[in-house]
């Protein structure tokens, strides 16, 4: 598993840190410790609220996953992100299992939207393409010689006309709007996936390893 950001990913996230800036005061007051890490404390009062009851592989439930997602999305990936799950009893949990499956949770939909994110990326090749095509075939087709009168031309040139520029701005603000945000949301995954995990028995505890 892919354990660090690439230099591209790095420059994108700073140029998210810098456009947060009026969120920055926010996270650095709530989240930021002295060293510069993101801390999210996940406090579990026993081992039923980890693992789902439903499952006999011991999977996370998703109350975790939804918790995380919620508390973290706002912080800018630039910052290191630490996850501390407080756990009243560490003995009833296996450490070592509850990180790879968090991970693993995490790396799985990072990898998943980046496959996605390159389909994406043909479909709009191809609707551009399409696009294209449609432009120059009415341009080369001589109606005349089809039997088509000038009313029905006209008709057929605003009905290829409405659909090419439908196609084409679907293209344009897929590739310019959706695209970056769907980047963002994988920079958020990856960052949860690169998280450092570390569990204590209180936030107290916590705290003094901090400090």
């Amino acid at each position: 598993m892919k354990q660090e950001f690439t230099p591209k990913e790095l420059q994108k996230m700073e140029q998210q840190r810098r456009k947060k800036r009026n969120v920055k005061d926010f996270i650095n007051k709530d989240y930021i410790d002295e060293k510069g890490d993101a801390i999210v404390d996940v406090v579990i009062n026993d081992r039923s609220q980890l693992f789902s009851p439903y499952s006999n592989k011991m999977l996370l439930k998703n109350e975790i996953f939804t918790y995380l997602d919620t508390i973290a999305d706002p912080i800018p990936n630039i910052y290191p992100l630490v996850i501390n799950f407080i756990v009243t009893d560490l003995s009833t949990i296996n450490q070592e299992y509850v990180k790879e499956a968090l991970k693993r949770y995490y790396w799985f939909s990072y990898k998943a939207m980046e496959s996605k994110l390159k389909r994406d990326f043909i479909f709009i090749f191809v609707y551009f393409i399409l696009g294209l095509l449609l432009i120059i075939g009415f341009n080369l087709i001589n109606f005349n010689e089809l039997g088509i009168n000038s009313t029905w031309q006209s008709v057929i040139e605003s009905v290829i006309t409405i659909f090419v520029w439908v196609i084409v701005w679907e293209s344009i603000s897929q590739l310019i709007i959706g695209r970056k945000e769907k980047k963002d949301e994988m920079l958020n995954e990856k960052q949860m996936a690169l998280a450092e995990i570390k569990f204590y028995e209180s936030l107290s505890d916590a705290d003094t390893k901090v400090n």
